[in-house]
């Protein structure tokens, strides 16, 4: 099984016009970059995308990076509602995501027992990533402007938790 969200880092506002734009983040309210972790059952992150503009949103930047036809039906992918219309474009894949309700009705009692289901097990990746933003390098507002050094603070931090996880 892999779990599989996206997480957003403040950054500061940047001068530029085009970078203000790109980085602003509707969900946050704020100038963000973005990373999609992959962690497996025992909340071990194993993939940590490049980061990209906060304004960028997760499913566009996992489709980027895995083409559909990547993943055998072997594996179980687990989502939350910013991957809809996953079984639609990987339709090869096992995937598991909870029932939205639809506008102007309710969820059924066997919906919302089946999404309760599905948090209880898919909660492992929102451990992951909140054991990774302990480190307050990756929640605080990130004044650094060497772009490199955004990207190693976001991998520095899930290494130091997988080998948190270890010990």
């Amino acid at each position: 099984d892999l779990f599989i969200d996206g997480s957003e880092r403040p950054l500061q506002r940047p001068k530029d016009k085009e970078k203000q734009k790109k980085n602003y983040s509707g969900k946050k309210k704020a100038h963000t970059r973005k990373n999609v972790l992959i962690t497996d059952k025992n909340k071990k992150i194993g993939f940590l995308s490049p980061p990209e503009e906060g304004k960028r949103h997760d499913y566009s930047i996992f489709k980027d990076i895995f083409p559909p036809g990547l993943f055998p039906e072997n594996i179980t992918l687990w989502f939350d509602f910013a991957f809809i219309g996953m079984d639609k474009d990987y339709p090869e894949a096992s995937v598991m995501m909870p029932n939205k309700k639809p506008r102007g009705k309710e969820l059924t009692a066997e919906e919302k027992v089946r999404n309760k289901a599905i948090s209880g097990v898919r909660v492992r990746v929102e451990h992951a990533i909140a054991g990774i933003k302990r480190l307050r390098i990756t929640t605080d507002k990130f004044r650094n402007k060497t772009d490199s050094f955004n990207d190693k603070a976001m991998l520095i931090s899930c290494g130091l938790w997988n080998y948190h996880l270890k010990c």
